[in-house]
């Protein structure tokens, strides 16, 4: 075990995802105020935010006001969204030559609900389920020399599972009940628990095991020789505000991604040493060339460098809220997942928006993976799809 915890910082944000599976969703967000009581990714008084602008008539009634022809029901009419001034969803698709991506996979039903985070481990790829399982994939080329991933083995968590984090022989979940439950490959499991609520994510630096927590608190978690058991050594409450929901470490400072914004904590010190403004919901921290790209559930963006100081900032992404955010060695490249089903490119260091394509019908990607440096990537959704795509600037279109 002591081989497991040398080794460096590696973040694998938890899905924190919308717990409803909203089967029957509409493009407006007339029952916007239901799903916040579910879903704790998105900020207070803005659940999924939509993506029409303009506000709407209140409808009354259940089935009032929706309609008749194609924008009946569900509302996929895209002549309703036109009228709102929307951004109007695009049909699903497997390539996207201008940026070099291709779509190896499809594995429809590969959960039978969310899938909340993936990871990627030596040979095999895990995937960690709404549906309470923890699934093993072994990834191999068929005939046609395409990457597929292969059904491996299944484990009962008993708890919904929101994060993954791959570390040495070991697999750690962060659980809906507050614990975390590590796998080993020799089949040992463990078992620790500190938290209240459930722990949203995982990251180790150096020797030790860093977890964050819808409660609000960050906990450092190392090994104890005797007993072979993860032992909390310290907590950090005080100067967060708000749920964590992702972690990262720049240089000295560990940067806590929360609903209200990031907070940097001096690693020496284990205290807070500022709030990074702006204050609001954080989908993702990924760092980069010695700078913090801290991506909002809004779809806006904000560069910092290890100071804390904003160097860069920009607006909403066109395909609105963003869920999670991935960094991809290929291009290199930001890769955004959002509430409608797309999936945003974004060039770096330029930082600009390469591509935003559909790689989902009208559901959430839930979560991002990045599988090694050749490209490969995952995608995980709210209805239990799981995708293997790969990005190869060879075959791109345009520069």
């Amino acid at each position: 075990l002591a081989q497991v915890w040398r080794l460096k910082g590696h973040s694998v944000a938890g899905s924190h995802a919308n717990m409803s599976k909203n089967k029957h969703r509409r493009n407006v967000a007339p029952k916007a105020k239901a799903q916040a009581k579910n879903d704790s990714r998105q900020p207070a008084g803005q659940p999924n935010a939509p993506m029409v602008k303009k506000g709407e008539k209140k409808k009354a009634g259940r089935g009032a006001g929706r309609g008749a022809g194609p924008a009946a029901g569900r509302g996929r009419g895209a002549s309703a969204l036109r009228k709102k001034g929307a951004h109007v969803l695009e049909q699903v698709t497997d390539t996207v030559p201008e940026d070099g991506l291709l779509r190896h996979q499809l594995i429809l039903k590969a959960h039978t609900d969310a899938i909340m985070a993936i990871v990627m481990a030596e040979e095999f790829i895990y995937t960690a389920s709404r549906d309470k399982l923890l699934k093993r994939w072994k990834p191999q080329r068929n005939a046609q020399g395409r990457f597929e991933m292969m059904a491996d083995i299944e484990v009962p968590l008993g708890e919904i599972p929101w994060c993954l984090i791959s570390a040495g022989e070991w697999i750690f979940c962060g659980l809906g009940n507050g614990k975390i439950r590590g796998y080993s490959k020799a089949g040992r499991e463990i078992n620790f628990e500190g938290h209240t609520k459930r722990v949203s994510c995982l990251l180790t630096h150096e020797h030790v095991l860093i977890s964050g927590s819808t409660d609000g608190n960050v906990r450092f978690w190392q090994l104890d020789p005797g007993s072979q058991t993860f032992v909390c050594t310290h907590t950090i409450s005080e100067g967060i505000s708000g749920s964590i929901n992702c972690l990262s470490i720049l240089d000295q400072g560990l940067w806590v991604g929360g609903t209200s914004g990031v907070s940097l904590v001096e690693l020496a010190t284990l205290k807070v040493a500022m709030q990074v403004q702006p204050k609001k919901f954080v989908a993702g921290l990924l760092q980069f060339t010695g700078h913090m790209i801290v991506v909002y559930s809004d779809g806006s963006v904000c560069i910092y460098n290890a100071l804390g100081q904003q160097t860069h900032s920009q607006p909403p992404l066109p395909a609105g809220p963003v869920l999670c955010v991935i960094g991809l060695d290929s291009g290199p490249r930001v890769l955004c997942g959002h509430a409608k089903g797309q999936v945003s490119s974004i060039t770096l260091p330029m930082f600009q928006l390469k591509k935003c394509w559909q790689a989902l019908e009208r559901c959430k990607v839930q979560c991002l993976c990045c599988a090694g440096h050749d490209g490969i990537f995952l995608i995980g959704a709210e209805n239990g799809t799981l995708q293997l795509w790969q990005r190869d600037a060879a075959h791109a279109t345009e520069p």
